[in-house]
Parts: C-alpha cells; structure tokens; sequence
C-alpha cells in the first residue's frame, strides 16, 4: 500500500511540469554586437520537467515569439535538448535591435523569467578627426582605427580610398584588384580593432582613406608614400682613444670660467717657482761638497 502511495505521489509531481519560481525579478544582461549573449531560465525545482514553453521579445507595444521572428533565425539556440531543466536561450551574432525586454513562458503562459538586454555598440574612438601617416615604397603601414569597446564588433566595417570623384572599398576588398591580397585587419581576434594593414606599398597608393562603420562614424587618414632612400638618418662619429682623451680634456678646459682659469695660472706659476728654487738649493749643496 505504501509503495502505491509513493508511486502515486511521484505521478503527481512529475505531472506538475515546470514549477515557476515566487520571485519576479529582471535580470540585466549586458552584450556587444557581433558577440552572443546567454539569457538565463530554468525550472525552479530540479526535479521537475517542462513539454512546452517558449521566449518572446518586447516590440513597439507587442510581445512577439522569438522562434517565429525571422530576424533571430540562424542565431539562437536552447540547451534544454541536452539539460530539460534548463531553458536558456543563447543568441548569437549581437545587433543593436536585438537590445529591449525578453520573457521566458511556460505553456500555462506562467512567467518564469524577465530579461532586460543591454547591447553595446562601436564608437570610434576618434570619430571626425583627421590623421597624417608616412609610409615607404615596399615596406608596410598601418592605419589605426578603433572602437571605445573593443569587445564590440561593428555591423558593418569598410575602409574606402577617396579619390576625386568617388571612393574605391579597399577592405573588404572584392571590389578592388590593386589592394587584394595587400590589405587586412591588423587584429582580427579582437573585434574592436579595426586598424587597416597595407603591406607591399607603392607610390599610387598615396592619398586619403577612411575607416567606416555601421552607426557613419569615420576616421580619416592622409598616406604619404615616400622612397626608402628619403628615411632620415642620424649621422654617428667614432673617435679613437687619444681623440676622445684630446676632446674630453679639451672640453674640461674650455668649461672653467674665467676665475678658474685666473686660479690655475697662478698655481702653474707657484710650481715652477718651487721647483726652479729646490733646483738652485741642490746645484748649491754640490758645489759646497765639493769645494771641500
């Protein structure tokens, strides 16, 4: 009788689904576009299992099922196939309309989690501004560019060379045959780095380019392309022993000021002065020595 008792009890509970947890509260995430993010949502008892739920996103002044909105298709993902407690969703490949209100709901529309979604986006850190840079015919140059949030990727990122009339893209460079295989990002591991490598450089290379993101802001960059032989050059002069010696005592000399100069004359004088009369006193003591 006992045993049907439990069984009958292990029924009821497992038949519960998921139980949804008293506490209401929102759980800030924070995300940076081109990365992903995970908005968290589990069954408040481990024990117990759900059929059916769903997440939706805050729109305009609807909720609408994330699942069936063709903006998120190819980009999130439930780990409630391998763990059936858990029903976080992962969205991946960050855009800033992805930022607002998410819901996790079970299938008796209980609310079990509300999400608020912070994305972050790419500023450039110098925007509007205006730089110089030199570089030398068949070596390498590099323009900086780069957002305030490294972990930022932006939606879109294009370096374009100005010319008279119009811009040529250069990177990416599909559109333009004198910069392929010349051009690339000089960090690609890090999102927020968006500086441009130019290797092989030529003269027609010179000019101005700029460093284009999705939200319009850009850097802009004046390339000079100088020969190799119009590097500066720092001129060296190598002295031997007895020139460096000769210079140092030289320089010595000609650092004392007047005074000292005054002082060590007078010194000279005083020397030759002892030694002329210790010389007389001991041509003297001959003399004497040998008169006797």
């Amino acid at each position: 009788m006992r045993v049907h008792l439990y069984l009958f009890i292990v029924m009821i509970h497992f038949s519960t689904g998921c139980i949804v947890s008293d506490v209401q509260q929102t759980i800030i995430i924070t995300g940076y576009t081109g990365g992903s993010v995970v908005l968290p949502c589990s069954c408040a008892d481990p024990q117990s299992t759900v059929t059916t739920f769903t997440w939706e996103s805050h729109r305009g002044n609807q909720w609408i099922q994330v699942f069936q909105d063709e903006k998120y298709i190819g980009r999130h993902e439930l780990f409630n196939e391998h763990s059936p407690k858990n029903l976080s969703l992962l969205i991946a490949d960050l855009r800033m309309n992805d930022q607002g209100y998410y819901k996790c709901l079970t299938k008796s529309n209980s609310i079990i989690t509300h999400v608020h979604l912070t994305v972050k986006g790419c500023d450039l850190v110098e925007d509007g501004k205006v730089f110089e840079v030199t570089g030398y015919s068949g070596e390498s140059v590099v323009l900086p560019c780069s957002c305030t949030e490294l972990l930022a990727k932006p939606e879109l990122i294009q370096w374009n060379y100005l010319t008279e009339k119009n811009y040529k893209v250069i990177y990416p460079n599909e559109q333009t045959e004198n910069y392929k295989n010349r051009v690339k990002l000089l960090n690609p591991n890090t999102p927020g780095d968006l500086s441009l490598h130019i290797s092989a450089l030529r003269t027609e290379d010179r000019g101005e380019y700029q460093c284009l993101v999705s939200s319009q802001q850009a850097v802009s960059f004046g390339l000079t392309v100088l020969q190799p032989e119009e590097k500066p050059h720092v001129n060296t002069i190598t002295l031997t022993t007895n020139q460096a010696s000769h210079q140092t005592q030289d320089s010595t000399v000609s650092q004392l000021n007047p005074n000292q100069q005054h002082i060590t004359h007078i010194v000279f004088i005083v020397r030759m002065f002892f030694s002329v009369l210790l010389l007389a006193l001991l041509v003297f003591i001959l003399w004497r020595c040998r008169g006797k």
